[in-house]
């Protein structure tokens, strides 16, 4: 199993795992439009917040198997099919930006993605949270 956990800024209530050679096509419908935490297409997929937050905790991990997320921990879960031209990721951050080669699955093609997500309480103040979120993406190979 390879992971890797990282930092990313939610914009608008939205950050995306994107292949680094899949980006050229047309994104998917936002996930809250798709009443869902979670919108994808074959080489993208998008994680929305239901509350303004900034930032959230994200880990990636590649299995050479199916994944299992713990329902206590992640209570929101949905399993993906990608056909990844790369299978090397970038973040997109919206209108903040975004971070090139954040993982690399150990072949490009057909995977399969459990994505796990949980909000933060606010903060005390009625601000922000650190972090606002929290999301997992646990891949493995498709052999179906």
């Amino acid at each position: 199993m390879a992971s890797r956990e990282l930092k990313v800024v939610v914009d608008h209530r939205l950050f995306g795992l994107v292949d680094e050679e899949g980006q050229e096509g047309e994104r998917p419908a936002t996930p809250r439009s798709m009443g869902s935490f979670v919108s994808s297409n074959a080489t993208m997929l998008y994680i929305g917040s239901e509350e303004d937050i900034l930032n959230a905790q994200l880990l990636l991990e590649a299995w050479d198997g199916p994944a299992t997320a713990e329902p206590d921990t992640w209570p929101s879960t949905k399993v993906l099919s990608l056909d990844l031209p790369s299978g090397r990721f970038l973040v997109d951050e919206t209108a903040a930006g975004g971070k090139s080669d954040v993982f690399r699955l150990p072949h490009a093609g057909k995977w399969r993605a459990r994505v796990g997500w949980r909000e933060n309480d606010p903060a005390p103040d009625g601000g922000f949270a650190e972090p606002g979120g929290w999301a997992l993406v646990q891949f493995w190979p498709d052999v179906d």
